[in-house]
């Protein structure tokens, strides 16, 4: 299978613009200006052709950005391997958890606005969450386990740090995930479940922890999406739009990806180290089960003025989605240690990473770095000291196991700038 090795697409450089060209997502900037380097630059662009040349990428979208200038919005490669399409910068790629960090900031909203608190019971909204069972290895019961009742309520703040008891990463043997598997496997398919026929189902099912005692990346924010559509009385795509998307100006961001946009969308590639870049299966453009776990398709733009706003502490352009103080606890690590292999040395705010200070070895960057990345190896960080942000939109079947694109592009962008 050829993979273009050149880079192509869109490049936004600009030493004398004091606003960005059209469709840019931000005002530009030569690079050496606001301290990014062009031999830094070269590097990630290195690494991306060096991934495509040995057959593991077919393209890409890197974005970097500094001082609330944009200093690069590149396409590189192919976008469609079989058809040899180009990549564009303007292609929609899906976010899939990288949603999660949008449904986060659209619960701190409503928690500003008085209408949601951080312990409020998750049962208030969804009475069927009331009176959650455990399930616990007991050698003597059937099945080898026993339910016990939960010992306090789950809460809006454990569905944000992933703390609510659900099953989930990191992945264990144990006897709610085996009742999980059985409950699923007899439930019938049914392809036009939605939201609120999921989460109802979500809570029959028995707890592997008890609320509030591990971090277990799971169902929490599929659950914390139908909570916004109760609190809002509004669909989850409504509300993450009225809320976030147009007033940043995010236009290109969509539960259900229009007609008109489809020629844009990137199709996902899983790597084979026998059979190098297979094709997979296209998600729904338009399904019927909306949820902020992962059901989003952006662009690498749209995603950057996200950023941007979160960066400048919760505004951007003159409006404001979020204040300080919200960013500030977004951003503040609630988790000591994130039990994911592929994240060593961080700790977990709400809804994003952070690099801690006292994990020097674990990746490259200043402490209090943030972000977060998806199934399909999206990513992005958010580096505060530095007042930078770098991403990356890919559409490759992510391998813990595996995560040199992630851990090679964060290097190579956090090289790209001077001090």
């Amino acid at each position: 299978m050829k993979v273009a090795s050149s880079a192509i697409g869109l490049v936004l450089l600009c030493s004398a613009c004091a606003t960005a060209p059209v469709g840019s997502p931000l005002p530009v900037a030569a690079p050496e200006s606001v301290g990014v380097s062009g031999s830094g630059l070269a590097q990630i662009d290195a690494f991306i052709d060096r991934l495509q040349r040995e057959g593991k990428l077919a393209g890409a979208v890197t974005v970097v950005a500094r001082h609330g200038r944009l200093v690069s919005l590149k396409a590189h490669g192919e976008a469609d391997v079989e058809r040899h399409r180009a990549m564009r910068a303007d292609d929609l790629f899906q976010l899939q958890s990288m949603t999660k960090p949008i449904a986060t900031v659209a619960a701190l909203q409503l928690v500003e606005q008085g209408r949601l608190q951080l312990f409020d019971p998750v049962a208030k909204f969804l009475p069927g969450f009331a009176d959650m069972k455990v399930a616990v290895p007991r050698g003597d019961a059937p099945g080898g386990h026993a339910l016990v009742a939960a010992e306090r309520p789950i809460t809006i703040l454990d569905l944000l740090t992933h703390r609510a008891g659900f099953v989930g990463l990191a992945t264990r043997d144990s006897p709610a995930a085996r009742l999980q598997r059985q409950a699923y496997a007899a439930r019938p398919h049914d392809p036009s479940e939605n939201l609120e026929q999921a989460v109802a189902f979500l809570a029959t099912l028995p707890l592997g922890d008890q609320p509030g005692s591990a971090f277990r990346y799971g169902p929490a924010t599929i659950v914390l999406s139908r909570v916004i559509e109760i609190v809002t009385g509004q669909t989850l795509e409504v509300a993450l739009r009225e809320q976030i998307f147009r007033p940043l100006g995010m236009h290109d961001t969509h539960f259900v990806v229009p007609p008109h946009k489809h020629s844009r969308v990137m199709p996902p590639y899983q790597f084979r180290p026998d059979r190098g870049l297979v094709r997979m299966a296209l998600d729904p453009l338009a399904p019927r089960l909306l949820s902020a776990g992962g059901n989003l398709w952006s662009t690498a733009a749209d995603y950057l003025r996200f950023c941007q706003m979160l960066l400048n502490g919760g505004e951007l352009d003159g409006t404001r989605i979020l204040s300080r103080a919200s960013v500030a606890l977004m951003t503040t690590p609630q988790v000591d240690t994130v039990p994911l292999s592929f994240l060593p040395g961080h700790a977990f705010g709400l809804g994003v990473a952070l690099r801690r200070a006292d994990a020097p070895d674990s990746v490259p960057g200043s402490p209090g770095t943030y972000g977060w990345s998806g199934a399909y190896s999206t990513w992005f960080r958010i580096a505060p000291r530095e007042q930078a942000v770098y991403a990356l939109f890919v559409q490759l079947a992510f391998t813990p196991a595996d995560s040199e694109l992630q851990r090679g592009f964060h290097a190579a962008a956090v090289s790209s700038h001077t001090p």
